[in-house]
């Protein structure tokens, strides 16, 4: 089944759906995320959809922003122009350390708690490391996470679009790898979770591949706030409805169609994770979301 690509913002509006109608008055959420592109009508339809179902089931007003940048969503919400903020990969390593004051809520997981990237090529092929594919396609399904375009830019050193011949965009990762296995294109460039369930849908073809390179592990989507920028009690109930989405069947409906399998809370540790990511992929130039 393909799963279209929606943006993560999506699913802590809808797993919130039951708990924020506690409140005694209607509030307006402000959520900022860079997760749609203006160009994507269908993503545009999803979440006119969604901000009318959740108006409908809640009474709750929202506005979600798609801002310009991880950069724009995280100055917004240290100077409390939003409640909240959704944050892809690597990129709440790199606003929290511009604005220490931001908070992770919750995570969102697909999963692995941390997503790890790997580049694959055909086993027994000409691509062996990183740099056999200068110059060369590199496939990647159409949705594919930004913490990989993130892994590209350090082990190649340059823009993707700068280092291959061109990206090949599949439909899904499955199509990309079997493009691999088929002879179509040299390598692709996809995450643990995606490789694991190729491994279990097509192990035949599984063995034909064989990893290249892999990345340290990376944050998961987060969830996140500005210390004193959303009301504690608010928030609580906001936590608590996200960690709960996957026991409803509506909450796991969604969760799929999302991308995601769960939300966790923020582990042990995690801040670790966030300094590890920051220092081992730097934040791209200013005009770059990727």
């Amino acid at each position: 089944m393909v799963l279209r690509k929606i943006p993560a913002l999506a699913i802590l509006l809808v797993a919130s759906v039951g708990v924020l109608a506690q409140d005694s008055k209607p509030k307006t959420l402000l959520i900022g995320s860079t997760g749609l592109g203006d160009s994507d009508s269908n993503e545009k339809a999803a979440l006119k959809t969604l901000k009318k179902f959740i108006k409908e089931e809640t009474a709750l007003d929202n506005e979600i922003q798609q801002q310009r940048g991880w950069r724009e969503v995280a100055d917004d919400l240290a100077a409390d122009k939003l409640h909240l903020g959704v944050f892809q990969g690597p990129e709440f390593a790199w606003a929290k350390a511009k604005h220490p004051k931001l908070e992770p809520l919750a995570l969102g997981i697909n999963v692995e708690r941390y997503p790890v990237a790997y580049l694959v090529a055909k086993k027994g092929g000409k691509i062996s490391k990183v740099a056999d594919l200068e110059g060369k396609d590199l496939a990647l399904a159409s949705a594919a996470p930004r913490f990989l375009f993130s892994f590209l830019r350090k082990e190649t050193g340059k823009k993707p679009e700068k280092y291959f011949k061109a990206l090949k965009k599949s439909e899904n990762v499955e199509d990309a790898l079997d493009d691999v296995v088929d002879g179509n294109v040299p390598a692709a460039v996809v995450d643990k979770g995606a490789l694991e369930a190729f491994r279990r849908r097509k192990p035949g073809r599984f063995k034909h591949l064989e990893p290249v390179a892999k990345s340290e592990p990376f944050p998961p989507v987060v969830i996140a706030y500005h210390q004193g920028g959303l009301d504690k009690s608010l928030r609580i109930r906001f936590e608590m409805g996200l960690l709960d989405s996957s026991k409803t069947e509506r909450g796991r409906t969604m969760l799929t169609l999302f991308r995601l399998t769960r939300f966790e809370s923020v582990p042990e540790g995690f801040d670790k994770v966030l300094t590890s990511t920051g220092k081992a992929y730097p934040p791209p130039a200013k005009d770059s979301t990727k």
